[in-house]
């Protein structure tokens, strides 16, 4: 458990670390591009974080009995579709949206070139926050200025992902532990604690309640199977404090990430002592909000006079899924110890595994 815990925390730490470097280097050149470019960067992983946490709610379609616990040690894993690990990124969509914060600033006559490092502007895969810019790539943002006959080029390097830093997947660990209510109703809650790692901060929280039909779908006990129904919820809290001034000079520089995650579940299972199997049916809908706060002075230099200009909380991006996803999975029972193991079908696939201590 706290192996894997500390690659979760590790591999969030590290998603902002990166994120940071590409946010706010492409900030320097303008809030537009800025934004198109986070927006496109982070999506990925964000979607991919709403589909890990709500994996794992249930390894049982039966509800503990009243008053009965369950504590459970559980961690999940989160694969990316290849094609979300890049995105097109077209040299002459920033270059327009520069040119425009350039005119937006009356720096008259400014003309705006941007290329890849190797010169072209024709458009090509970059890493997102899931995949890995190999080699290294540069945008490199040339600029004219015609009424004083002087020109500027600065590059920016662009952010890499979770796949540079080795990891194919989301990882996720956390505590779930669920009681007995009576009639068929078991409540649940899933906790890690708030963990501070260098400038990362991070906390997830959620709550859940899984309702045993059996009585209302098979009353005479006719069957070996067991059917109920299940609503829960996540949330993770992520915070990243920048270096002021590190990269881009500023004060109270961080990103914040909020990702919300909602599923409801129709689950079906085999009802035996040693060995079940369950699956089930899930909507998932959530969503994350990253936000990139602080005060950020954007300096570009002429020919020893300088233009500058200033961004208050400067970039905030949105993303969200709604789909159906289906979960089959099995359990071990040996007496109060359990072990299980499911895994989820769908947008972003997810595996996870558990153990379980019933008293």
């Amino acid at each position: 458990m706290k192996k894997v815990l500390l690659t979760f925390i590790l591999s969030v730490t590290a998603l902002i670390a990166t994120a940071q470097n590409g946010i706010t280097d492409v900030l320097a050149a303008g809030v537009g591009a800025a934004t198109l470019y986070t927006e496109s960067y982070i999506t990925p992983a964000a979607e991919a974080f709403t589909y890990n946490q709500a994996a794992g709610w249930y390894n049982d379609s039966r509800a503990l009995d009243q008053w009965k616990f369950k504590v459970q040690i559980r961690a999940n894993g989160t694969f990316s579709p290849d094609e979300e690990r890049s995105f097109v990124l077209d040299p002459a969509q920033y270059e327009a949206l520069i040119q425009e914060s350039y005119d937006e600033r009356n720096i008259f006559g400014a003309d705006v070139t941007v290329t890849f490092q190797d010169g072209t502007q024709r458009p090509r895969r970059v890493a997102t926050a899931l995949g890995t810019n190999d080699p290294d790539e540069f945008l490199v943002v040339n600029t004219q200025l015609d009424l004083f006959g002087v020109e500027e080029e600065f590059e920016i390097q662009l952010a890499q992902g979770l796949g540079n830093a080795g990891l194919d997947l989301v990882p996720s660990a956390f505590l779930q532990a669920g009681v007995g209510l009576g009639f068929g109703l078991e409540a649940k809650v899933r906790y890690t604690p708030e963990i501070e790692v260098d400038e990362a901060r991070i906390q997830l929280l959620g709550g859940g309640l899984q309702w045993q039909l059996s009585e209302v779908l098979d009353p005479e006990d006719k069957l070996p199977l067991e059917f109920s129904v299940l609503a829960a919820y996540t949330r993770i809290d992520a915070l990243y404090d920048f270096e002021d001034g590190d990269l881009i000079e500023g004060t109270n520089q961080r990103l914040e990430s909020d990702t919300n995650s909602y599923v409801f579940s129709a689950i079906v299972g085999t009802d035996y002592k040693v060995l079940n199997f369950y699956g089930g049916l899930n909507y998932v809908t959530g969503n994350t909000q990253t936000d990139v706060l602080g005060t950020y002075r954007a300096s570009t230099t002429f020919s020893g006079f300088t233009l500058s200009q200033t961004f208050v909380d400067p970039i905030s991006v949105e993303s969200s899924v709604s789909s159906l996803v289906g979960t089959v999975g099995t359990k071990l029972s040996l007496g109060f110890f359990e072990i299980s193991a499911d895994y989820t079908l769908g947008a972003y696939d997810t595996a996870t595994a558990a153990l379980n201590f019933k008293f």
